[in-house]
């Protein structure tokens, strides 16, 4: 895949050749891309005036695994054409949780052997750092610190580790904490690692999110810790989103799944930044395209 594949424009280009129901879904994202982003499958078919089945179809039209693998490529192409563009334009959780599952948490089983070092983490809110709280449950004991509220829901019930939350303000959207309450108690913490999630991965332009408010809080995760770690499928190495967390000298450790691209991939190891590959499960329809 490109660094930046502009699906929107894509689509404009194609709409006079879709046929008559492609046509009306192309007509609604490129009117209402957020709209397309942040409406719930159910609701968005009604909207639109199509079934589900048919919007699934159009996302396979455009080589992508489903609905969710399209909506975060539509998301990064707002995010890399409009650097103004709204936070609204930020993806469901739920869409994210579901691309590259099988990727995420080979991914995710990795950095629990890392975290195996650690007598203290920091777990951002990402959906792979999600995997990697749940792979933590039946590990030794260990102070966790995270922002994210499912990771939470994850250690809740493993006894043998500390758990402290930053305090903040709640991102419902994002089952996370941010604020400057959580950056202020973060400042007062020494934390052996983080593990961060991003939701795009550059060799030149290192980490970004599409949120404010989570780069800021990434950022202070970040100072608190002697180590970085980032989680990142394959799909994750692409143009920068639109807010900058770090850049990559400030990581120390990148761990991704084995798809990554040979350009990518040496563009890492050129760096000071150790990379770590790890084999995940190919899916059935491995040929299509992740967001």
């Amino acid at each position: 895949m490109s660094d930046h594949d502009d699906i929107l424009q894509r689509i404009r280009d194609d709409r006079d050749s879709l046929s008559r129901a492609f046509r009306t879904i192309a007509d609604f994202l490129t009117a209402e891309p957020g709209g397309f982003i942040n409406t719930p499958m159910r609701a968005l078919s009604e909207r639109i005036g199509v079934s589900e089945p048919t919007l699934i179809r159009f996302a396979r039209h455009y080589d992508y695994q489903g609905l969710p693998d399209l909506r975060l490529a539509v998301a990064m192409s707002l995010a890399a054409s409009d650097k103004g563009a709204s936070v609204n334009l930020e993806p469901r959780l739920k869409d994210k949780e579901a691309v590259n599952r099988a990727a995420k948490r080979a991914i995710a089983a990795r950095a629990a052997e890392l975290a195996a070092d650690d007598n203290s983490l920091l777990l951002d809110s990402g959906s792979t750092v999600q995997h990697l709280a749940e792979a933590l449950v039946a590990a030794p004991g260990k102070t966790i610190l995270t922002t994210g509220l499912n990771a939470v829901l994850a250690l809740r019930n493993a006894d043998q580790h500390r758990l402290i939350m930053p305090g903040g303000t709640v991102r419902a959207g994002a089952m996370s904490l941010a604020g400057r309450m959580a950056e202020a108690n973060l400042a007062e913490m020494n934390i052996d690692t983080v593990y961060l999630g991003a939701d795009s991965l550059h060799p030149v332009h290192g980490l970004s999110t599409y949120g404010e408010e989570e780069a800021h809080l990434n950022r202070a995760m970040i100072r608190a810790s002697r180590r970085v770690v980032a989680l990142a499928d394959a799909s994750k190495f692409r143009s920068p989103a639109l807010h900058h967390i770090c850049d990559l000298s400030e990581v120390d450790i990148i761990i991704t799944d084995s798809s990554l691209s040979p350009k990518h991939r040496a563009a890492i190891e050129a760096t000071s930044t150790t990379l770590i590959l790890v084999d995940a499960p190919t899916p059935a329809n491995s040929n299509k395209r992740t967001a």
